[in-house]
């Protein structure tokens, strides 16, 4: 029972040195992408478009009219 108490200290001062450790490069990219604005309306929109042609069983997505440029 002992060594099961030291493992459980053990656990907690590593959470918490890794919890007062800067989050690395990855990571930050990551909050920084999860906090703007743009990608998390990009992010709704694509799942409700997903969720609107998934429900009529339609194969492809329409290409959106103001992103490409007119077939010639």
């Amino acid at each position: 029972m002992r060594r099961l108490q030291e493992s459980t200290e053990e656990l907690i001062a590593l959470f918490k040195a890794r919890a007062k450790a800067p989050p690395n490069q990855q990571n930050q990219l990551l909050v920084r992408h999860l906090r703007c604005k743009e990608s998390l309306e990009l992010s709704d929109a694509v799942t409700s478009a997903l969720a609107r042609y998934h429900a009529d069983n339609v194969r492809a997505l329409p290409a959106p009219t103001e992103i490409l440029p007119p077939l010639q």
